[in-house]
């Protein structure tokens, strides 16, 4: 299935380019009197506040952090933030950031939702705590929260949310880390914990980090495994084991959270449907997609979801082959991939079992055991494209990826200790309204939008 091209690109013609993210402005807060305040997550070239019933306020060019405007007699507003950067991956954190340092972080994930309150926010889990090297800084397990800036936004210090659980039991523990990305309502932190005593998902109240975690799946009688039966630990179906990879989507009633499971038919996506549910969830999953062929045999492994529905599915492959593959995708409900990475496609060599997936922009991001991101063009499906590698150095595991709304690239390494942000640069405007939009632009067709009138529209809208 071919999957969409984006409309305004295709109303002027114009090419599309790998090269999508540019600085944006999020973290917006009503300080009172009129007066907002945003964060621009790195420096722009231009910012513009565009404000319904009122003159715009030309902001020029801002530094990287949070600045500052006054609504005066709008009724609303747009931010419009102009990016121009040499196209091509290049990092633009600085390693030497108190929130750039991780002993041994597991997981990244980033608060996409534009209309969600914490918009922009980066979350690490550190799955083990301890002095990191460069610095002197030294972190204890559990999950770290950043600004789109990296800054401090909650003022932990060098101590990770915790939520009352003893994670210390495994380096794992905690690991991959999640955000209901289609639901800005949902304001849990979904978990993973891939070790045996811990097994499961948890989560995290984003609005009170520091409150306590909630066990989401049920963990009466886990065994030394990390194996749950269903029904308060009663059975006769497993619930859960151990949880490398997660996806959570779906409103109210209707939320689901997707995993894959390394003790719990490996290989399948498993499907919770967990709608309101807080705590406590005892009910057997089922499968949405099945691993006849067993292509997925290495629980170092992740999970995302397509727009059209489908699934892409990572594994730890040291060489990557045909049949047991580093990457795959899947229709949904389908017994069999209907691509695989490998010699005869493209070979994912020492692809390390995480990824993730930048939707609007047809991308996935994988990340590898010997210091590499590979960025792979998925317009088409049934013949994704390796079109960009990037060199994590020093240090070889790339522990997990993320993008952010606009298209920049987190990861994590235990190797250079880090969490680092990447830019494919490229001319760009990003557009956050008031309203809870986020509109991403290619330079030269807001251009051409403009001379039909087409930003004005916006401005009003």
């Amino acid at each position: 299935m071919q999957r969409k091209i984006v409309l305004l690109l295709t109303v002027l013609g114009l090419a599309s380019a790998t090269a999508l993210a540019v600085p944006y402005a999020s973290g917006i807060v009503d300080l009172g009197g009129g007066m907002y305040s945003f964060t621009l997550n790195q420096d722009a070239a231009n910012v513009v506040i565009y404000r319904d019933g009122a003159t715009a306020l030309d902001l020029g060019a801002l530094t990287k952090g949070s600045h500052t405007f006054d609504l005066g007699a709008g009724t609303g507003y747009q931010i419009h933030v102009a990016g121009s950067e040499v196209a091509g991956w290049a990092q633009i954190s600085d390693d030497n950031l108190t929130q750039s340092k991780y002993y041994s972080p597991r997981g990244v994930t980033i608060d996409k939702r534009s209309a969600s309150p914490y918009f922009g926010r980066i979350y690490v889990a550190e799955g083990l705590g301890g002095a990191v090297g460069a610095g002197g800084r030294i972190t204890t397990d559990g999950i770290y929260v950043m600004g789109a800036d990296q800054s401090d936004v909650l003022g932990q210090g060098d101590n990770g949310y915790a939520g009352g659980v003893d994670w210390s039991t495994s380096s794992s523990s905690p690991f991959r880390i999640s955000l209901n990305q289609a639901d800005p309502a949902d304001q849990a932190l979904f978990i993973a914990d891939w070790s045996d005593a811990h097994s499961g998902i948890w989560t995290a109240d984003t609005g009170n980090m520091a409150g306590a975690f909630n066990e989401m799946l049920d963990n009466t009688g886990r065994d030394g495994s990390g194996v749950v039966l269903e029904n308060y630990g009663a059975g006769p179906n497993p619930l859960h084991g151990s949880v490398p990879g997660m996806w959570v989507d779906g409103a109210g009633a209707d939320r689901k959270l997707f995993t894959l499971d390394e003790d719990v038919r490996l290989g399948n996506v498993l499907q919770y449907d967990i709608g309101t549910t807080t705590s406590g969830y005892a009910t057997a999953p089922t499968d949405r997609t099945t691993d006849g062929p067993g292509h997925i045999l290495n629980s170092t492994a992740d999970l995302v979801r397509d727009e059209d529905g489908s699934w892409w599915l990572a594994q730890y492959r040291y060489t990557d082959d045909d049949v047991v593959c580093a990457l795959s995708h899947w229709e949904d409900g389908a017994t069999a991939p209907s691509w695989t990475s490998g010699p005869s496609t493209i070979p994912l060599d020492r692809a390390y079992g995480n990824l993730d997936i930048d939707n609007g922009k047809n991308l996935v991001a994988v990340g590898s055991n010997d210091g590499h991101i590979f960025i792979l063009d998925i317009s088409d499906p049934s013949n994704p494209v390796l079109v960009d590698t990037i060199v994590h150095a020093p240090g070889n595991y790339v522990r997990d990826v993320s993008f952010d709304a606009a298209g920049n690239l987190y990861a994590v390494s235990s190797s250079s200790e880090t969490m680092r942000v990447y830019s494919p640069g490229g001319d760009w405007l990003a557009v956050t309204g008031s309203d809870g939009t986020f509109t991403l632009i290619p330079e030269p067709a807001s251009l051409a939008l403009l001379a039909l009138g087409g930003l004005a529209l916006l401005r009003r809208r």
